[in-house]
C-alpha cells in the first residue's frame, strides 16, 4: 500500500510559520538584551502592575460576591441589600499609587436599596407582620473603595458607595 500525498499551499504555510517561530523568538531575545536592563525593568514594572490589578479586581469580585450572600456588610450603609454591576456605566478604574501599597478602585453599579416602613398605619403593620415591611429601591451608584497592600496581598480598607452625579 502506498500513500501518496499532494503537496499543499496550506503545508507550505505551516512548514514556514514552523520554521519561522524559532528565529523571531531570537530576535525579539536579542532585541531585549540590545536595550540592556532599562527595557527589562520597564517590563518588570509594567507585570507588577498588571498582577496588582487583577489581583485587586480578583478581590473586589470575591467581596462582591460575599456581600450579596449576606456577608461583608460591615463595609457598607445597612439599607444596601445586593450590588450588581452596571454595564451601562463608565469602565472600572484602578489607580494604583506609584509606591504600590496602595490603590483606589472605581465601580459602577446598580445598588438595590431596602428601607424598613414606618410603623405608622395598620397596612404597614400587617407588612412587618408577614416579614415585608421593607421598601426596596435601585440606584445607579459609583463604588469607590480604597486598598492597601500588606505583607504582598491586597486588602479592602474604606468603602464608600457616591451619587454618579456628583460624586458625593
Amino acid at each position: 500500500m502506498s500513500k501518496h500525498s499532494t503537496s499543499t499551499r496550506r503545508t507550505f504555510l505551516k512548514g514556514g510559520a514552523l520554521l519561522a517561530a524559532p528565529l523571531s523568538a531570537a530576535s525579539v531575545s536579542a532585541a531585549a538584551l540590545a536595550e540592556g536592563g532599562s527595557a527589562d525593568k520597564g517590563l518588570k514594572a509594567r507585570l507588577e502592575r498588571l498582577e496588582d490589578e487583577a489581583a485587586i479586581r480578583e478581590l473586589h469580585q470575591s467581596w462582591v460576591r460575599r456581600f450579596n450572600a449576606g456577608d461583608g456588610r460591615e463595609l457598607l450603609d445597612d439599607a444596601v441589600r445586593r450590588l450588581t454591576a452596571d454595564h451601562a456605566g463608565a469602565a472600572d478604574t484602578i489607580e494604583i499609587a506609584a509606591d504600590g501599597r496602595s490603590a483606589v478602585g472605581i465601580f459602577d453599579y446598580a445598588v438595590e436599596l431596602g428601607v424598613p416602613l414606618a410603623r405608622d398605619s395598620t397596612l404597614a403593620q400587617m407588612a412587618h407582620a408577614q416579614g415585608h415591611g421593607i421598601v426596596r429601591r435601585t440606584e445607579r451608584r459609583m463604588l469607590s473603595i480604597e486598598y492597601t497592600k500588606i505583607s504582598g496581598a491586597w486588602n479592602i480598607g474604606q468603602v464608600a458607595l457616591k451619587t454618579p452625579a456628583t460624586g458625593k
